[in-house]
């Protein structure tokens, strides 16, 4: 992965390429944005640049470092991430519910105290908001004293979870999420979508590639169109109906999805509404939603309706799932 590869971060890139050509990077960087927009992959460009023979605004990637850094086996990348210290996981990562503990940061203390012969050490954190507190100030002082040689990139989504004494110790660039155009053009050429597919999963997705790949290959996407489908058929005080979706989707795995996906078809029928048919996320969907003429009051109830369905079956508050389903079809019919 070199500066080249990535799309969509052309001024976030500049910024690095010109601390290079300066002799001015920074000793530790923050990388904060949403998951799944290529900090990750700008970091691990930003190593192999640092440590390339032949670089010239760009790592060559042909080179042995560029070759070892490709394959994450260089001894100047050094990788942190969250796990999952629980006996039956065995201290596997977690993106989910890990974090970053001070045995992993020894471990990066350890790894970083030796002297760098040639190019730079680079050390990536990823998720740094998951920092525990012991591990945490443990890090903080090698932001305070960074080994000769060596540079820190923490990457995070979550900027407010960092202790602000991290914070003021790191060079920041904010990575923002990918244009829908361009995260479109990735979908397209990546996964064989359709143009109008890709842009409708690009919106969906929020500029993330991440989501967009598992909207594809989790089958998000159909069971968008197929929660779509239903919600356009369904009649106001058409009570039999409401109840039998009710029940189908009180049995559902996945309902939290579901629910949101719902959530965001009420945000585009409210939007179309209004007379803002561009807006719409779900602009494959544009007829059905158009087909809904109840108006602004009536739309937000049915919004409202599945919200506060979402909150009622979440913890704390662990309701019946099948009451808050037929709670909340009702709210949708009425």
């Amino acid at each position: 992965m070199s500066f080249k590869d990535i799309a969509g971060h052309d001024s976030e890139i500049g910024l690095l390429k010109g601390a290079i050509s300066l002799g001015r990077v920074a000793h530790a960087f923050l990388f904060a944005g949403p998951d799944g927009i290529g900090k990750k992959k700008t970091a691990i460009a930003l190593a192999k640049a640092l440590n390339c023979d032949g670089y010239s605004d760009d790592s060559c990637g042909i080179c042995d470092d560029c070759a070892r850094m490709e394959a994450a086996t260089h001894a100047n990348l050094v990788t942190v991430w969250p796990i999952d210290a629980a006996l039956d996981k065995g201290g596997e990562r977690d993106d989910v519910d890990g974090l970053i503990r001070i045995d992993q940061v020894r471990e990066v203390l350890n790894a970083v105290r030796f002297k760098v012969e040639k190019g730079r050490r680079v050390v990536i954190v990823e998720s740094a908001e998951r920092f525990m507190p012991q591990a945490a100030n443990a890090f903080l002082k090698t932001l305070e004293e960074p080994p000769e040689g060596s540079i820190i990139i923490l990457l995070t989504s979550r900027v407010s979870a960092l202790l602000p004494t991290i914070l003021s110790r790191c060079q920041r660039i904010n990575f923002r999420p990918l244009v829908a155009d361009t995260l479109a053009g990735i979908i397209s050429s990546r996964f064989g979508s359709a143009q109008s597919d890709a842009r409708t999963i690009a919106r969906l997705s929020g500029g993330s590639l991440s989501r967009a790949a598992a909207l594809i290959s989790e089958g998000a996407d159909e069971r968008r169109k197929e929660i779509g489908a239903k919600l356009s058929a369904l009649k106001y005080n058409d009570l039999t109906s409401a109840m039998k979706m009710a029940e189908d989707l009180s049995k559902r795995d996945d309902l939290g999805e579901v629910l949101e996906l719902m959530k965001g078809w009420y945000r585009d029928a409210i939007v179309v509404a209004e007379g803002a048919p561009e807006m719409a996320v779900n602009s494959d969907m544009i007829d059905g939603l158009k087909g809904r003429r109840e108006g602004f009051d009536r739309l937000w109830r049915g919004f409202s309706a599945i919200e506060a369905a979402r909150r009622d079956i979440m913890p704390p508050r662990n309701a019946n799932t099948k009451l808050a389903m037929e709670v909340m079809m009702l709210g949708i019919i009425n």
